[in-house]
């Protein structure tokens, strides 16, 4: 199969690890072979100044041919805001003349990417190698919550870690063993994984059409 080249619009380390991961294990279900994926990570600062961020990198990918990135891969943070209306605010700036229109995939961790690798307790143990998990914690807003809830799990476990969880990314994903489960839990979730899973078989179907 020819590449498929995605660009991505991160926040932080904690959702690259987990997003690119989760991109891998969608692709392995798909039947496409993940040395087939291309990755292109763009990092923002994150913070207040994340949707300012997002719309001057789309401004800055306006004149990206369109056979240089298959699809666009955008990770911000609900914030509380939700999936809905986060992919409101952030859709507006991709203009109907835009490369990217039509071929951006969202992924909206409310509140909090933490709240995702949390959500499967078994991945969370065994990817780690935590003595045990912490249960889901209730919804929150508070700014680090899930971050301690998981520093608090690491510790607990005398656990080294120097990014907070998001060197085991890779393994947690790779651990889980029902994505769609998952998505009965989380509407966002369930959200990024049918738009990811459908973006990978149009890929399917331009290889084969091409």
């Amino acid at each position: 199969m020819d590449k498929v080249r995605i660009l991505y619009f991160l926040e932080d380390l904690a959702q690259e690890g987990f997003i690119t991961a989760l991109l891998k294990k969608v692709a392995h279900e798909e039947s496409i072979a993940t040395d087939t994926l291309v990755h292109d990570i763009r990092s923002a600062r994150g913070g207040s100044r994340i949707i300012n961020e997002f719309r001057n990198f789309i401004k800055d990918t306006s004149k990206v041919g369109a056979t240089e990135i298959d699809f666009l891969v955008v990770a911000i943070d609900g914030n509380c805001k939700g999936y809905n209306e986060r992919v409101k605010e952030l859709d507006k700036y991709i203009k109907s003349n835009h490369p990217f229109n039509g071929r951006v995939v969202y992924a909206v961790p409310d509140p909090h990417i933490e709240r995702w690798y949390l959500m499967d307790q078994r991945a969370f143990r065994s990817g780690i190698g935590l003595d045990r998990a912490p249960s889901l914690p209730p919804y929150k807003c508070k700014r680090d919550y899930y971050k301690q809830v998981i520093n608090q799990a690491l510790k607990e476990s005398n656990v080294n870690s120097l990014l907070g969880g998001a060197e085991y990314a890779e393994r947690i994903v790779d651990s889980i063993e029902n994505l769609e489960s998952l998505g009965r839990q989380n509407a966002g979730f369930q959200s990024f994984l049918e738009n990811l899973r459908r973006m990978f078989r149009s890929q399917i179907k331009r290889v084969i059409s091409g």
